[in-house]
Formats: C-alpha cells, structure tokens, sequence
C-alpha cells in the first residue's frame, strides 16, 4: 500500500499541473472567442449570413483588435487622451482600487516594467534576509513630508502560496541587489522555494555597503 500510494502521489504531481494548466489555457481562449464574438454582434457583422460560425473567429478578432490598440498607443495623442480617461476614472474610490488592481496585475507580464523592478534581499537584523522586490526609487510627497531627510526605496515583499504581500520603505543600506531575474525570484518566493526553477538562483550578488 505505501507502494501504490507514492505511485498515486508521483501520478497527481505529473498530471494535476498540467490538467490545470491546460484547462486555464483553453477557458481563456474560449474567453477570448466568446467576447470577439460578442463584439462582431456589436458592430453587426456576420459571416455567411449567420448561418454558420468560422472556428476562431471570435478568438481572431479579439487579438486582431488587441493589436490594434496597441499601435494605436504608440501614437502620443491616443496615450495622451487615455491618461486623461484613466485620471478622471481614478477620482471614484470604488473604480481607482478595482481599475488599480486588475492593472497592477496585468502590468506583472509587462518585461518592460520587470526590468525597474530589480530583486533585492532585505536583511533583517538577527532574524533572517527576505527577498524584495524594488518597485519605486521615489518616494511618495506624503511620506517625503513625514520623514524629511531620508532617503527610501518601496520595496514589495511578497508572501507564499497566496497573492499578497508587503510594501515596505527601506534605506538602500539595507538592501542587497541579487543578479536574480523577476520570475525565477518571483516563482522561488511564491512558492516558499519549493519550485524546482526557484532554485536557479544567481550566486554573484552586488552589496552597496
């Protein structure tokens, strides 16, 4: 019985990530489909005269549109208007934390941004060293405001097994830069360092002091 039992374990490791996975995978683009659908509706467009549906359309159409926008942005005036849009959004309390969070998140995928988040260890006297990550240089007026002449970085440290964490003002004598990428140190924190991958980490480390 513990025979079968470590069989049956090592058989649920292999095949449950990869089920949810895939399963994660094919909802989306199922997703995708259903709203490029839905807007094909909008704008009333049909194909052969809404007796049949091409396989994908839907999911063609919602990426056909993603890229557009996206060229559109590269064009000052659209992003220009679009802060404007997203400032006047933000001054309803309900609408800047929800709007906020889910472009937070999504803002997690951008390599752009990753690359101005550099991995830290924040050292904690007689206590151990947590891994951080920086996410601002500048510190907001209002904390500049109550602790006049200090120099600190936001720096994010995230919790395991939950999507969480901390922002926390440091001083920079406080940090040490890792040659970690985003991911890897991402993926070692969330998971408590269980992941296999997390393990990859750089060994060459920068001290300021």
């Amino acid at each position: 019985m513990p025979y079968l039992a470590r069989v049956l374990l090592k058989g649920s490791i292999v095949v449950l990530p990869l089920a949810v996975t895939i399963w994660f995978l094919w909802s989306t683009i199922l997703w995708l489909d259903e709203s490029g659908l839905m807007l094909l509706d909008w704008f009333g467009i049909q194909f052969f005269d809404g007796q049949s549906e091409i396989p994908g359309i839907g999911l063609a159409f919602t990426i056909l549109g993603l890229f557009l926008v996206g060229l559109l942005f590269q064009f000052d005036p659209v992003s220009w208007l679009y802060e404007y849009l997203e400032g006047t959004l933000m001054r309803f309390p309900v609408v800047k934390t929800l709007y906020g969070a889910v472009k937070d998140f999504a803002a997690m995928f951008d390599n752009q941004q990753k690359k101005h988040q550099p991995v830290v260890l924040v050292n904690l006297p007689q206590q151990g060293t947590l891994v951080g990550f920086i996410t601002s240089e500048k510190m907001p007026e209002a904390v500049a405001n109550a602790r006049p002449g200090e120099e600190l970085v936001a720096v994010y440290l995230p919790m395991s097994y939950m999507v969480g964490g901390y922002t926390v003002f440091l001083p920079s004598h406080c940090l040490t830069p890792v040659a970690w990428s985003f991911e890897e140190a991402m993926r070692f924190a969330i998971t408590a360092g269980v992941s296999q991958n997390g393990q990859k980490m750089a060994t060459k480390t920068k001290s300021e002091e």
